[in-house]
Order: C-alpha cells, then sequence, then structure tokens
C-alpha cells in the first residue's frame, strides 16, 4: 500500500499541477480616451476643432503627448489588458498609432474598428491581445434615435471571438449623451439599449449559455432607467440575466468620470450572469472589477480631489490621459 501511495501521489500532483497550469487569468477593461483624434482633415466629419490651426490647436506634438500618455495607461494596467474596450477614437490611424507606441507594440495588440455614422467621427474600437483572444468577425449594430436623425449617434459594436479558445461576444458602448438635459436625452440613451438587448435576446435564443460581456461609456448610471429597464442590467442582488459588474462601485459612491464635483459611474462593465455563477469555462474573478485611478493620473489642481488628469480644461490644453478612467475587471478561463 505504501508502495502505491509513494507512486500515485507524484502522479496526481503532476495533474493538478498541470490543470492548475491551463488555468489562465484575463484582464477585460474599458476606456473613455476623450476626443483621440489625428491632426489631418477629414471633410466628411465635423473634426474642425482638432486640427492644427482650429480651436484646439491640436497638432502633431499634442497628438504624440496624447499617444504617449494613453500607452503608459494601458501598459501600466495590468500589463496590458487582453480585451480593451474604447470610445471616443476617430479611425483606425490613431489606434494604429496607438498601438505601434514602444510601450505596446511587443505586447502584440490587434485591432478591430468599424466607422460609426456620428457626426463628429468619433467611434467605437477594441483592441486585443493577438495571444489571447482571436476575432471571429465584428458587426455595427445601428441605433436609430428617436425624432433626432439629423444627430446620427455611434452604432453598438458587436465583436464575436474566442477568448483562450472558449466562444465569447463582446459588446463595445458609447451611447447618446447627455447634452441637452438628462431627462431630455434619456430617450437616446434607451434606445441604444434596447439595441443591444434585442442583440444579446437573439443570441441568447440560439445559445443559453452564451458568455457576453458588454462594456462602454453609457452615459448614465447602473441605477439608470436605460440600463436596468432597457439593457435589463442588474447588480449582484437582481435577478435578470446581465449582472452589472460596476453597479457595487456606485453603489459606494465611487465612479469613474467627474462632473460638478460629484462622481458618476458612466462606463458600465456588465457581464452574462452565467460568468459570475460557474466554476469552469470563462468565468469572472470574485471582487475583481475595479476602476483604474491611480495618483498619476489624477488632476492635482482640480477642485475635485481625484479627478481625471484630462486633456483640455475647457479650451486649455493641460496635456493629461482623459477625463474618464479606466475600468476593469479580470476572468479566469481554463
Amino acid at each position: 500500500m505504501n508502495q502505491i501511495k509513494r507512486l500515485l501521489i507524484p502522479a496526481f500532483c503532476l495533474l493538478f499541477s498541470t490543470l492548475q497550469a491551463q488555468k489562465k487569468e484575463f484582464t477585460i477593461a474599458f476606456y473613455n480616451v476623450e476626443n483621440l483624434y489625428d491632426t489631418i482633415n477629414e471633410p466628411e466629419i465635423d473634426d474642425e476643432e482638432f486640427l492644427p490651426e482650429g480651436k484646439n490647436k491640436w497638432n502633431g506634438e499634442r497628438f504624440s503627448r496624447k499617444i504617449d500618455n494613453l500607452a503608459k495607461v494601458i501598459d501600466s494596467l495590468g500589463g496590458g489588458p487582453s480585451i480593451l474596450g474604447l470610445c471616443e477614437v476617430e479611425n483606425k490611424y490613431v489606434l494604429e498609432e496607438l498601438i505601434r507606441h514602444p510601450r505596446l507594440a511587443a505586447k502584440g495588440y490587434g485591432i478591430v474598428h468599424r466607422n460609426s455614422p456620428d457626426k463628429r467621427g468619433i467611434d467605437v474600437a477594441m483592441i486585443y491581445k493577438l495571444a489571447d483572444f482571436k476575432p471571429d468577425g465584428s458587426t455595427g449594430l445601428r441605433v436609430q434615435l428617436p425624432g433626432d436623425s439629423a444627430y446620427p449617434t455611434r452604432d453598438v459594436l458587436l465583436v464575436n471571438g474566442k477568448l483562450n479558445g472558449k466562444p465569447v461576444r463582446i459588446f463595445v458602448n458609447h451611447w447618446p449623451s447627455r447634452r441637452g438635459g438628462e431627462e431630455e436625452s434619456k430617450a437616446k440613451r434607451m434606445a441604444a439599449a434596447l439595441v443591444a438587448r434585442a442583440a444579446i435576446d437573439s443570441i441568447q435564443k440560439l445559445d443559453s449559455k452564451a458568455h457576453i460581456i458588454l462594456m462602454g461609456d453609457l452615459n448614465d448610471q447602473p441605477s439608470d432607467a436605460s440600463v436596468l429597464n432597457g439593457l435589463k442590467a442588474e447588480g449582484q442582488d437582481g435577478k435578470s440575466d446581465l449582472l452589472n459588474l460596476t453597479a457595487a462601485l456606485a453603489a459606494k459612491g465611487e465612479g469613474s468620470h467627474s462632473y460638478k464635483e460629484a462622481w458618476n459611474m458612466l462606463d458600465n462593465l456588465v457581464v452574462s450572469r452565467n460568468m459570475a455563477d460557474t466554476k469552469k469555462g470563462i468565468r469572472v474573478v470574485s471582487s475583481s472589477t475595479a476602476i483604474y485611478n491611480p495618483i498619476w493620473m489624477q488632476d492635482k489642481y482640480s477642485r475635485h480631489k481625484g479627478a481625471p488628469y484630462r486633456t483640455y480644461a475647457g479650451p486649455k490644453f493641460i496635456g493629461g490621459y482623459s477625463d474618464h478612467y479606466p475600468v476593469y475587471f479580470k476572468v479566469l478561463c481554463d
């Protein structure tokens, strides 16, 4: 019997070690990068403010500094997220410049980008580590705004792919702003929410156990109607099939965006609830959801302590990172 034990124990340890080695942790994040424009005039879009001769005097030096800053943020966020949703990017060129930066080039990032109908030319996009995620295709889901077709909003970007070999559907969002007032504009965000929800319903009809990740600057908080009733994403104690990971942060008074010296949790991270209730496949690491806001990303001159160090303060170029902080969570996948 002792001889059998001596043979079995090392074999069991080797098997356990092998299984542990196959289990991998990945960081999933979203970042509103605040007006990442190039310096070239595009006649089809309203980019005049972000040209060398424009109001913001957006030139090559300022663009390079912006790229430097964003690369520093991405690199320092866990060594670079495996999947990073982005919004407020003008085109694929600015993304190519970003992933070519010396801080990111060796990480091997790929790009998913589609042009949106937004008149300012700002799009949603996604970058991903080629070693971790394999895209199978993407589509832009058009959002028809109620009674305001003259000012179209961004598409919802849907990316299909495999994370560590496991299928996952990723929705990247930038819902209509609160310009004109929160109450006056809420129907626009509800329209975007319903587009995303309809696509999720279609996916779940075919596969009730589908892994779904939705991220984005929703311009609404987890407790707002567009998120709760349109998207049907709730916090940990909710009953819906979508779990809003950032709801718990908002409940504690935390936020990714500062407005009038108050925090707003506008950048939401949502997953299919099965990703939090399983012990195999792709699952959320407990208590891993957070706002990435190290001290060097904070504006020491702001009246609101801890506010993001942004690129512009009104018309003044101050050379910071963004007016939003990134949000992220981690998943295990085996």
